[in-house]
């Protein structure tokens, strides 16, 4: 049988789909940022930080205190965002951070979702949207799928 608050919630759209995850990731966001100590091994280890021009000469303290701001729903600075935008999930900060029981690649990826507004907070980072996104999946697919496979999946 099912809970009557349960049921109730449902029916007036309190609790949305995916609401019970940006809770969760909100939370493990907070978590996140108590735990950084700011030491800069993550952003030593990242291959793109290169490729975050903003975060090119800037004190790794002064990078990580804005993903911390990030991480808590603050605005970040340019630096940080720069980084935050340019991370593409290598995990190469995984090994080299101290802090016990704090996954930076997962840090990095909270961060970017709440600077992408993705957790309801303002967007600070823009977002390329990508129209042509299905249409070369298809193009890629068609090279590796036979007649046959194309006819039933594209």
């Amino acid at each position: 049988m099912s809970d009557p608050q349960q049921t109730a919630s449902h029916r007036t759209g309190r609790n949305r789909p995916g609401q019970a995850t940006a809770a969760f990731l909100r939370g493990e966001a907070l978590r996140m940022a108590g735990l950084c100590t700011e030491c800069g091994n993550c952003l030593r280890a990242c291959p793109m930080r290169r490729l975050a021009p903003a975060a090119q000469d800037v004190d790794a303290r002064t990078v990580l205190s804005g993903v911390r701001a990030l991480l808590r729903g603050e605005v970040a600075n340019t630096a940080s965002l720069s980084w935050v935008a340019a991370c593409s999930r290598s995990a190469q900060c995984h090994g080299v951070c101290p802090v016990e029981g704090l996954d930076p690649a997962f840090m990095m990826r909270v961060a970017k979702m709440r600077a992408m507004g993705a957790l309801g907070d303002r967007p600070q980072i823009t977002v390329q949207e990508d129209s042509q996104f299905s249409p070369r999946v298809k193009a890629f697919a068609r090279l590796t799928l036979s007649s046959s496979e194309q006819e039933d999946w594209l």
